[in-house]
């Protein structure tokens, strides 16, 4: 029985994201180093999808390899004090709160739990954790790692890790997850190769 019930969800996330798919405009990444957004340069070891998101605001870029609601690889690309980590401008005007901000004095601590905040506000998701909070060479400088786990509407748990470096007052890093059944495991290991390719280039570099 448990097993007939994750071949369901499965097929039932799959079906979700091939919809989504549909409706959202993607472009190849290739297995070759590239920059993201002019200053996080990076390594590949497998084919992405880079997501073209009119309704996402902020230093972002988004990518995919199986669809957005499987998994997510958001690169933040020099977020700025006072700055939202990223806001969705599809929202319909009404009295929600002003987002969570960066701020260029933030602690690790501090970043993880802005992004927790950050997902439960955007996402409405009913938990939002981080955990597992370390030091990490990132970028060929001092960094910070964690996980993260939330559930959505959806119900479905998904998992991620998140790393990080702050410099010159700008937040750097990288956040991916994945459906915890069968997505989030199978690729954590590109990730990490992805990460550990990672160097600051152009303005990130001065």
């Amino acid at each position: 029985m448990k097993r007939r019930t994750t071949h369901r969800l499965t097929l039932a996330l799959a079906a979700a994201a091939l919809l989504a798919a549909c409706a959202t405009p993607y472009s190849l990444v290739e297995p070759k180093r590239r920059t993201v957004g002019g200053v996080i340069s990076v390594q590949p070891g497998m084919r992405w999808n880079k997501l073209d998101t009119p309704n996402v605001e902020g230093h972002v870029e988004v990518w995919t390899l199986d669809g957005t609601m499987l998994n997510t690889l958001v690169f933040f690309t020099g977020v700025r004090d006072g700055e939202p980590l990223f806001v969705r401008n599809d929202r319909k005007p009404g009295r929600e709160e002003k987002p969570p901000v960066f701020r260029a004095t933030m602690n690790p601590l501090e970043v993880q739990e802005l992004l927790e905040a950050t997902i439960t506000r955007l996402f409405r998701t009913t938990i939002a954790e981080g955990r597992s909070l370390q030091a990490e060479t990132v970028a060929e400088g001092r960094g910070f790692r964690f996980e993260t786990r939330m559930v959505g509407r959806d119900e479905v748990e998904r998992w991620g890790v998140f790393v990080g470096t702050v410099r010159k007052g700008r937040l750097y890093g990288a956040w991916f997850q994945g459906a915890r059944l069968n997505y989030y495991e199978r690729y954590l290991p590109e990730f990490d190769r992805l990460v550990a390719s990672a160097k600051l280039v152009g303005e990130a570099a001065r």
